[in-house]
Order: structure tokens, then C-alpha cells, then sequence
């Protein structure tokens, strides 16, 4: 079995827009990283500190209660950039442009890459209210610069490949794309 589908976007592109799948490769090893590095530092007091990723402060959620947090926090900052990471690296090595219902399928990671950056804006407001806490001082960590280049590589690697795929299955060249 072949891993490139011969009619899968990998297989058909041209130029620059080969390298689209490291691109999708880059993005994943950043949010990968992004999920597990400290985003920030919270500083109480000037005694007590606490460094935070995404999966422990979802962690941290759960165990106080915060369920419906807990919720949008994993599915805003894992759950959907995962779905959209893995549909991408389907539709560059195996989604076969001839097929079928390839416009419903593109219409679904558009859909996906439409709520990319609201997991950035929830880490963004977390930041801003430890920071307006008058308690509290935050700083911030390679963890959220990793996030925010793997959703900002992402989108547009993901844009540039539903761009491809659309103008392929019509049958037009890659190089007019």
C-alpha cells in the first residue's frame, strides 16, 4: 500500500506548494509543544508561583469543578486543532481530489479552521485577567508562542491546501493556483 494516494494533493502539487506538508508537520510538532510547555507563570503575592501549560490548567479545571471551562478549554485548544491537523494530513497524503463529495469534505476543515483562533483568544483572556488581578503578576513562556505559531501555520497551510484541492478537482493546474 501506497502512502501517497496518486490523485491526493502530495502527489499533484508543484513549486512552493510542495512543502505544505512540512508546513502541516511543522504546525503539529508547535501545538504538540504548545499543549505541554508552560504558557505563562502566576505569581501570588510575591511568594507563591505557578507555571501553567494547557493540558494541566485543563487538568486544573476539572479537578475544581469547572467542568463547562474544562469543556471549551479542551475542545477549543485540542480537540479542533487536532481534528483539523489530522483531516489536513488526510486530505495532502490520502483524500483523493476525484472522489465524490470532496466539496463537503473541504466545506468541513473550512468549517474547523473557522474556530482556530478562538482557542488562542480563550489563552489570550486568561492572561489579561491574572494580569488585571491585582494579587497576581503573570509572565509568559515559549508554551504560548508555540500554540500561537502552530494555529497562525496551520491556518494558512490548511487555507493554501482547501485553495489547492478546490481548483485541482476542477481541473485546473497547480501552477495557476
Amino acid at each position: 500500500m501506497r502512502l501517497v494516494h496518486p490523485n491526493a494533493l502530495a502527489a499533484r502539487t508543484r513549486g512552493a506548494d510542495r512543502f505544505l506538508g512540512f508546513a502541516l508537520v511543522a504546525a503539529a510538532i508547535l501545538l504538540a509543544a504548545g499543549w505541554v510547555l508552560p504558557l505563562m507563570t502566576v505569581s501570588k503575592l510575591l511568594v507563591l508561583y505557578d507555571e501553567v501549560s494547557i493540558l494541566s490548567g485543563a487538568a486544573r479545571l476539572w479537578e475544581g469543578g469547572y467542568y463547562l471551562l474544562f469543556v471549551v478549554i479542551v475542545v477549543f485548544s485540542v480537540v479542533f486543532p487536532a481534528a483539523k491537523m489530522s483531516f489536513a494530513g488526510f486530505m495532502w497524503l490520502r483524500l483523493d481530489l476525484a472522489r465524490p463529495g470532496l466539496a463537503r469534505a473541504l466545506d468541513l476543515i473550512d468549517g474547523l479552521g473557522r474556530w482556530s483562533m478562538l482557542d488562542v483568544f480563550v489563552v489570550a483572556l486568561t492572561v489579561v485577567a491574572v494580569e488585571v488581578s491585582l494579587v497576581s503578576d503573570v509572565a509568559i513562556h515559549p508554551g504560548l508562542y508555540c500554540f500561537a505559531a502552530a494555529v497562525v501555520i496551520s491556518m494558512a497551510t490548511v487555507r493554501r491546501m482547501t485553495l489547492l484541492a478546490r481548483r485541482l478537482s476542477d481541473g485546473k493546474s497547480a501552477e495557476a493556483a
